[in-house]
């Protein structure tokens, strides 16, 4: 008799464990709040960029001294609200004492690693799409607009380079050479040859639309209000609707996993962190490339029938409240960078905000609890929700079918 899994959340994270759970021959359903259509959670709103090269996690020294420089502008794109996280100061001061040098040396090759395989799979996924996805291996622009930036960019390619991933400094005139139809006012740029990109909102339509082909039951506009445990396991999850059983239980609720988990006895040291996009039209910026600038902290991609531009880190953040002198300062530090890029004013752009969930160690938490033994989180991914997929649905499989993982499971756990 085959198993059977209940994911509990249908963003890109819950959808790719369902996907490899299924690929390996349980009976799997999905639990998830938001009605079927609903496309406003980060798995649709964000830049879409797959990133090898996003391999230093938010926890390391260089975040914590640029972000303790921003959180007092008003502009910046990182914002921390006094009042809103004071309940939160065991999580900031987890993170601070996480962002050293010896939690980088261990967190560096495990993010690389599971980027790595997670653009392995992202290619497999295109085959098996015939890429409905809009997947392309792109590369992607970190690019500075001072020279400092560009300095510590450089940097952060040499070990990058030391990882075995293929870079390029390219000065104004080769980065005109890639970018023909993009005027830039910048100092220089690095360009990641083996990043990637895919459509958030067409990959996550065609993956649900797989797996209910496929067999895989959802359950829509299904909130989980309780769980039953007896001797250490999940007997039965409670909804406003019905009450549903299950072998093993993945929680998948992104930032909402905190409060999910709660419910199970279970304490995840996660926070919301708010972010920004905007879609313009595709002739806005001819843009062949996704950038990220690399000061101001704007991504950018260029999707098949539209431009995204996205940046924001509002620590505890709330829906509904739309920052809109970040959203310009965002916006402004764009066209200053690049000028092909009209300004525009914030009060004009149909912005959409979204929640990210935020772990104190910059690594997403992924594996079993010591809690409760058939529940498996998956939960924490912050920015690289989307990149990291299908490594974590696929980790999932493994754990679920009694398998190693293939990667530190401690550090994936929060040690």
């Amino acid at each position: 008799m085959k198993k059977k899994i209940l994911v509990i959340g249908a963003g890109t994270i819950g959808l790719h464990s369902a996907f490899y759970l299924h690929q390996c021959g349980f009976e799997v359903e999905v639990l998830e709040a938001l009605p079927e259509n609903d496309e406003s959670a980060c798995s649709y709103g964000n830049c879409g960029m797959l990133v090898p090269s996003h391999f230093t996690p938010l926890a390391s020294p260089a975040m914590l001294h640029s972000a303790l420089k921003l959180i007092f502008d008003r502009k910046s794109p990182v914002y921390l609200p006094i009042s809103k996280n004071i309940s939160q100061l065991s999580w900031f001061f987890k993170f601070i004492q996480m962002a050293n040098q010896k939690q980088l040396a261990k967190a560096i090759p495990l993010l690389y690693k599971l980027n790595e395989e997670s653009c392995l799979l992202y290619r497999e996924l295109s085959r098996i799409s015939e890429n409905k996805m809009a997947y392309s291996r792109s590369g992607m622009l970190m690019i500075s607009t001072t020279q400092k930036g560009f300095e510590e960019e450089t940097e952060v390619a040499r070990i990058a380079d030391k990882l075995g991933i293929e870079t390029a400094t390219l000065n104004n005139k080769s980065l005109k050479e890639h970018e023909p139809e993009i005027d830039f006012a910048v100092q220089g740029a690095i360009l990641y040859k083996d990043d990637g990109q895919i459509d958030p909102v067409a990959h996550m339509n065609w993956l649900k639309t797989y797996l209910k082909t496929s067999g895989v039951v959802f359950h829509y506009n299904t909130t989980v209000t309780d769980f039953s445990i007896s001797k250490g396991k999940i007997t039965e999850v409670k909804t406003q609707h019905r009450i549903f059983k299950a072998d093993e239980y993945v929680l998948a609720t992104g930032a909402f996993s905190k409060k999910t988990a709660l419910l199970a006895g279970i304490k995840l040291p996660i926070i919301p962190g708010k972010g920004y996009s905007i879609d313009f039209q595709k002739n806005e910026l001819k843009l062949r490339t996704p950038l990220i600038l690399t000061e101001a902290k704007v991504a950018i991609t260029p999707f098949n029938d539209r431009i995204r531009v996205g940046s924001g880190m509002e620590f505890n953040g709330q829906v509904g409240k739309i920052r809109r002198e970040r959203v310009q300062a965002m916006l402004d530090r764009t066209s200053e960078a690049i000028p092909s890029f009209k300004h525009k004013k914030a009060e004009k752009q149909n912005i959409w905000e979204g929640l990210r969930p935020v772990t104190p160690t910059g690594i997403p938490y992924i594996g079993r609890t010591q809690k409760i033994n058939n529940i498996l989180i998956a939960a924490g991914h912050a920015m690289m929700g989307v990149s990291l997929g299908p490594v974590t649905g696929k980790i999932i499989s493994r754990l679920t079918d009694n398998k190693p993982s293939g990667f530190d499971d401690k550090l994936l756990m929060g040690g």
